[in-house]
């Protein structure tokens, strides 16, 4: 039977390290849920569950916090959490997870940083044309994994209230 060598915490994530040379990375509170402590042996049965349960865990939880800001696509998060070594099955069913509860819509995002840079666009480029944002913008929406649909509407969206603002001023 398997035993835990050690559990070494690192912020919020822990690696739990068993005798057979193996580890898995998990959350504090996962560890703390599973009832999980050094010295402490696992029947190999349960070892693969633990290992996929952590798995899912963790990735939950990357998901959720890379999420926290509102400021990065679907796309985006699958990169960053892929780059922390969270496998690909985990990935998607922690992000598809976020999208029922509502929590990540790329729409929303996509139409923040819209705001934000047409924004700054203008107080670069008074003259804006609403062509050229749209070009320049819709680029870098895409290259940050931004759908068509969602890129186009955020666009309009931010266009046509700054437009509406504009004319409630008087310009």
């Amino acid at each position: 039977m398997p035993a835990i060598l050690s559990v070494r915490p690192t912020g919020s994530i822990s690696t739990v390290n068993f005798d057979d040379g193996t580890s898995i990375r998990c959350t504090r509170d996962f560890i703390r849920r599973s009832n999980i402590s050094r010295g402490q042996e696992i029947d190999p049965v349960f070892v693969d569950r633990l290992r996929d349960s952590a798995a899912s865990d963790l990735a939950r939880v990357q998901a959720e916090r890379l999420n926290q800001r509102g400021r990065l696509s679907r796309r985006e998060i699958a990169v960053r959490m892929q780059q922390a070594g969270i496998q690909e099955p985990h990935i998607g069913t922690a992000l598809t997870e976020l999208v029922e509860r509502g929590e990540l819509v790329d729409y929303r995002v996509a139409l923040a940083s819209t705001r934000r840079n047409l924004s700054r666009e203008l107080s670069r480029n008074p003259d804006l044309t609403w062509s050229r944002f749209r070009s320049t913008h819709g680029r870098r929406l895409a290259l940050r994994g931004f759908g068509a649909r969602d890129s186009a509407q955020a666009l309009k969206q931010a266009w046509t209230e700054l437009t509406e603002a504009s004319l409630a001023r008087g310009r």
